[in-house]
Formats: C-alpha cells, structure tokens, sequence
C-alpha cells in the first residue's frame, strides 16, 4: 500500500483545481463567442401580433346615380322670355322664379276682370238691398250668378298670368341655363334641369340567387373614383317586385346622403351590401408565402427562433386575407424579413425604422446569468 504525503496531495488538488476552473472558463467564453455569433447572425424581422377583427360579409355590385327629385323645367305655354332670374348650378328653393315670360296682356286682361268683379259685386249688393221692394227674387238671382262669373273669370285669368312664370317645383340644384331673355318658349322647351341632391338613389341590380340576403333598411356602403378615400352610407329603400327575366337579376334602390354635395346624379358608384359580421383572425397580405396551392407563414416563437406554419385561408379584405386555420391568436406574425428566412432561424424583431423592439435572446439569457 503506497501512502502519498500531505505536500503531494495538496499540489494534485491544486492542479486538478486549476485544470477545472480553465474548463469553466473555456465553456463560459465559447458560449458567449457562440450568443455573439448567434446575435450577428439573426435576421431582422418586423411582426404583427394576430388578433380578432370583425369581418364584415358583403356582396358587391355597381350602380348609378340620380337624384332624389330631378326633372327638367319646361314653360306651360308659347312666349317670350324677358327675364331669367338664375345662375348655372345654383341652388334654389321651393317655389322660387326661374324664368319669366311675357304677360303684358295677360296682367291687362286680369285688371279689366278686376273692375268686373268689383262692379258685378256692387251691383249684387244694391239689388239685395231692394229685396222684396222693387227687386225682384230672379234679378237677385241673376246678379248673384254674374258676380260669380266675374269671380271665376279673375281666376281663370290667375291661373293664366302664374303660367308666365316657371318656378321651382321643389328645393335643388339648377344645372346649365337653356334659355335667355328674348327667347321665345314653347311647352317642350327646356330652360335647366333641377336636382334635388340632398339625398340620392342608388339604383343597382342584384342577381336573384342573392335576392334572399337583400332587405330593406338594409346598409350599404357606396365608392366612387371621384373620391376613392371615401366611403358614402346609406340604405336600401325598394325592392323591385319582379325579376327580370333576361339578366336574372332584380333591381333594387338604394337612399344616400349627400349633405356635402360631393356626389352628382349620373355617377357610377361601386355598391357594398353589408350581410352579416363575425369575429375573424385577419393578416397582412404581405406575410403570406405561396408555395403552389399550399399558404405558409412564419412566426417569431419566444425564444427567437423562427416557426414556419401552412396556414388555411378565408376571405379576402382590403389590404389582408383571412387564417382561418393554423395560426393561434397572439402569435407574433412576421410580416417583413421572412423571405430571408429558413424554419429555426434565429430572428431580431424590430420596427418600420429598423429600430430593435426586444432584446435578441442571447442578450436576454446573459442577463439572467
């Protein structure tokens, strides 16, 4: 049996001591070297965390304007024009002149019914006066009915003089002037077009096989070109009662405001009915990658890896497409960056400036050591 000294002991423990703390050491600086490796070479990525939207579900149609009222102004008799009392595009009310027509005789006929009027009534009250003296009941009579006479007479002759001026039939925009003064107008002539603009009907036709998702007071949404950033509301009002037999189609009216005066009788509009809502899991279009009739996406996991994931997809809205399977809610989508990545890639999320958003994790899990 060899029995080694206390001195002898003591350097082997040293050494071994030593030769341990130069492997610590080692490991410790090769995981670091490895972190660094591992930071530089992550890709930069730039995500969207998948959350529920609501889906709204809609058929969409094209249909034309017109006014809520538009007719075109016409005179109701042959003469002259000597005075126009409007402007192109003006607004007008109700009731108010827009052209006048010649009426010296008619204003001189009206006066000479006047005088008429005012001797047949004078006459009729002298005569009552005399009842039963020297009048008798059938002059009574007879002067009654001549004062009646005098009186349809003078408005006949109303009637004929209001028929000199055209007038707004109701409140709206006058288009371009026809007519100006010394014209001479006949019954088919017309002086301008009105549009009651307030309001608009939509009209647009509806294929039968969707005649039982269309009701009304339902809501639409309405896109012009004129006004591509804008979205105009409204709602269905009619429902044609029959369909028509060559297109398969059904026509259907619509009602939209036009407080700003922004849309015109005659423009096509693009017609978004509103059927029903649900609870939907939307991504960017930009996160999809096909790959022959397979979608995938990729995801940033926690740990900073990569995850690629064949996703289903639904229905597609402006600007995104529906997951309607393989994807969780709260799941880090990558939406920029993915074309340079493989599943495991390390990645580093940052923002549309390029700016880090989270510690990669290797600075992370140095921290905790």
């Amino acid at each position: 049996m060899v029995v080694l000294g206390v001195s002898f002991l003591h350097k082997i423990i040293s050494i071994s001591l030593v030769v341990i703390a130069m492997q610590l050491l080692f490991s410790c600086t090769e995981g670091v070297e490895r972190d660094a490796n591992k930071q530089r070479s992550a890709v930069s990525v730039v995500t969207w965390t998948a959350t529920n939207n609501t889906l709204v579900e809609q058929l969409e149609f094209i249909g034309a304007l017109q006014g809520n009222e538009s007719v075109s102004l016409t005179a109701k008799v042959t003469d002259q024009v000597v005075a126009v009392h409007f402007k192109d595009g003006q607004l007008v009310e109700a009731g108010d002149i827009i052209v006048e027509l010649s009426n010296a005789e008619q204003n001189a006929a009206l006066n000479e019914a006047v005088v008429n009027l005012e001797e047949a009534t004078l006459n009729l009250g002298r005569m009552q006066k005399l009842a039963g003296t020297v009048v008798t009941a059938t002059q009574i009579d007879e002067a009654t009915a001549r004062a009646k006479g005098a009186q349809a007479r003078l408005e006949v002759l109303a009637v004929k003089l209001g028929d000199r001026l055209v007038r707004a039939p109701f409140s709206g925009v006058l288009g371009f002037r026809r007519v100006s003064k010394g014209a001479l107008v006949t019954p088919g002539t017309v002086i301008a077009e009105l549009d009651d603009i307030s309001s608009l009907k939509l009209d647009f036709n509806v294929p039968e096989r969707h005649l039982g998702k269309v009701v009304i007071d339902g809501d639409i949404e309405a896109l012009s070109q004129a006004w591509p950033e804008r979205r105009f509301h409204g709602r269905i009002t009619t429902i044609a009662s029959r369909v028509d037999r060559a297109s398969g189609s059904v026509a259907v009216r619509a009602l939209l405001g036009n407080s700003e005066g922004l849309l015109r009788p005659g423009m096509s509009m693009s017609v978004l009915v509103n059927l029903s809502e649900r609870a939907a899991l939307v991504v960017p279009e930009q996160a999809l990658i096909q790959d022959g009739r397979r979608s995938y996406i990729y995801i940033a996991e926690p740990d900073g890896q990569a995850l690629k994931l064949e996703v289903e997809l639904g229905d597609r809205v402006p600007g995104g497409i529906e997951v309607i399977a393989g994807l969780e809610l709260g799941a880090k989508v990558i939406i920029n960056g993915h074309m340079n990545l493989r599943p495991g890639s390390t990645v580093r999320e940052v923002d549309s400036q390029g700016r880090a958003v989270s510690p990669p994790p290797s600075a992370a899990n140095s921290a905790e050591g």
